[in-house]
């Protein structure tokens, strides 16, 4: 007999955890309490970088993130407030930013970006699929010799773990994409980086996942959890009751509060995100 599993959150990480899951013989439910068609898995710019392998949590972060807080359009914006769960949060943080837990999160990271890469291609390669997917690198453009030498310096990191990166020239960037008017002085180039077009992936493993039988419920809330022994057994959305054999929690920012129910703490914060729709043929 199948098991049951219920995954609570329809994102990129549910959606795959069902793709893989439903592989293995069981029988999946999803549920979201949004309609699945917004939502940060679904307007991410679509990186698939082997290429970032440091850590947000790294040394210097703490005085940058305390500047980029109180600026709304900042590229790392996380509300400040004085509750006890964003507070215990920052603390968490700054234990991690330090230079040696860095470089021991740095082979993992690398590992398992260089992992999901692969399994994306797998996925595309399957032949159920026909999301737009590139493997064509990632350009890190500058346009100051400071930003040019930061640069520069995780490329050399990333380099000591075996990816392949290039220091080049505004001259080469131009070469590389004569069709864009790009200021910059110069750029590191990673040749690992890959992309690709989020809303039709989502899209695309949705009607996947329906057609082999998952089941998907939107626009429901999860309430509450029964638990007995250690154990999930039961999950309460707002429209109905489903008993589970396994409960896999992959509801991003929300995930915490569910969490609780289980005496587990996670710590994270909900970030800000910017995006710019464009009308384009790729593929």
């Amino acid at each position: 007999m199948s098991k049951e599993v219920v995954i609570i959150g329809g994102g990129i990480i549910g959606l795959c955890s069902a793709y893989y899951l439903q592989k293995e013989g069981c029988a999946v439910t999803i549920i979201d309490q949004s309609d699945m068609t917004k939502g940060a898995s679904f307007v991410n710019a679509g990186y698939i970088t082997p290429s970032h392998i440091i850590p947000l949590a790294a040394p210097g972060m703490i005085t940058k993130g305390l500047k980029w807080m109180f600026d709304t359009a900042s590229p790392f914006y996380v509300k400040p407030r004085l509750d006890k769960d964003f507070l215990q949060w920052a603390w968490a943080f700054k234990k991690s930013a330090t230079a040696l837990k860095v470089e021991k999160a740095i082979p993992i990271i690398k590992e398992i970006n260089i992992l999901g890469r692969a399994l994306y291609e797998e996925i595309k390669q399957s032949g159920d699929f026909n999301f737009h997917y590139e493997r064509k690198g990632l350009l890190m453009l500058y346009k100051t010799d400071k930003a040019g030498e930061e640069e520069w310096e995780v490329g050399q990191r990333a380099i000591k773990e075996g990816l392949n990166v290039n220091h080049i020239t505004a001259e080469e960037v131009k070469k590389m994409e004569p069709n864009a008017a790009i200021d910059c002085k110069g750029a590191v180039y990673f040749d690992s980086d890959a992309h690709m077009t989020p809303k039709e992936f989502m899209t695309e493993m949705v009607s996947y996942l329906k057609e082999k039988g998952v089941t998907f419920y939107t626009h429901e809330k999860v309430q509450d959890l029964a638990i007995s022994k250690d154990a999930i057994k039961e999950v309460m959305t707002t429209k109905r009751k489903l008993k589970a054999d396994e409960v896999l929690i992959a509801a991003g920012s929300w995930s915490p509060l569910l969490t609780r129910k289980l005496g587990v703490k996670i710590p994270i914060q909900a970030g800000k995100g910017y995006r710019i729709n464009t009308e384009r043929e790729t593929g």
